[in-house]
């Protein structure tokens, strides 16, 4: 496969999706946009719903890179929002009339989170693991119904996203919302990565991290 070829597909649909919504953009639409015919469209994908699935690639490589890049400061409450926040910026970043067409593309065929999700469970798991036995957070429950907890919570609150046609501050109740799950003990936090997330905004960790990771 040409990935240079995908790629274009990708970068068109999804430009002219957003300009001409996605019911009234057709594959021909794409396909003249393109400079291809309709059998090297379906060469690449298998439909136009499809397309809105390919938008998520590279989205859990993404993922895990900026986990890395952190992990080593030992801030395991901060870890914990980068691997809660960035499944959802991405999705946010679709705004309200693509990620409908997403959703219900899922719930069409009984799934309902991205397909590089698996990944990014098992790394905020752990996170949610190292951040109990570290003291960073006092919620002890089990670190893996934690995270679907908290999973579950964003699905709902991008659904009230969807439904207020993005007009619902999304980032900012859903760090207040994780914050009142999680428990965070900054001071812990403080004493432990010598970062104090509070003097950055006056307020809490998940509030600084809502402001500097998503600006919608």
């Amino acid at each position: 496969m040409n990935r240079k070829r995908l790629e274009q597909i990708l970068d068109v649909s999804l430009t002219m999706f957003r300009e001409k919504g996605f019911d009234d953009t057709s594959v021909m639409d794409i396909c003249n946009a393109c400079g291809i015919t309709k059998p090297t469209f379906y060469k690449y994908v298998n439909s136009k719903e499809e397309l809105l699935r390919h938008y998520y690639d590279g989205a859990l490589e993404t993922l895990i890179q900026a986990m890395d890049e952190h992990e080593p400061s030992n801030d395991y409450v901060a870890l914990i929002w980068i691997g809660l926040s960035m499944t959802a910026s991405r999705s946010i970043d679709l705004g309200p009339d693509l990620l409908s067409k997403y959703m219900i593309l899922n719930f069409h065929e009984h799934t309902v989170t991205a397909r590089y999700s698996a990944g990014g469970k098992q790394r905020t798991v752990e996170a949610i693991r190292k951040a109990q036995e570290a003291g960073q957070i006092r919620n002890l429950c089990d670190p893996e119904k934690l995270f679907m907890a908290l999973k579950n919570l964003s699905l709902g609150l991008t659904l009230k996203w969807i439904m207020t046609k993005g007009s619902f501050p999304f980032f900012s109740h859903y760090g207040r919302m994780v914050e009142d799950i999680i428990l965070p003990d900054y001071d812990a936090v403080l004493k432990q990565t010598g970062v104090d997330h509070r003097k950055k905004t006056g307020g809490d960790c998940l509030s600084f991290l809502c402001v500097s990771s998503h600006r919608g």
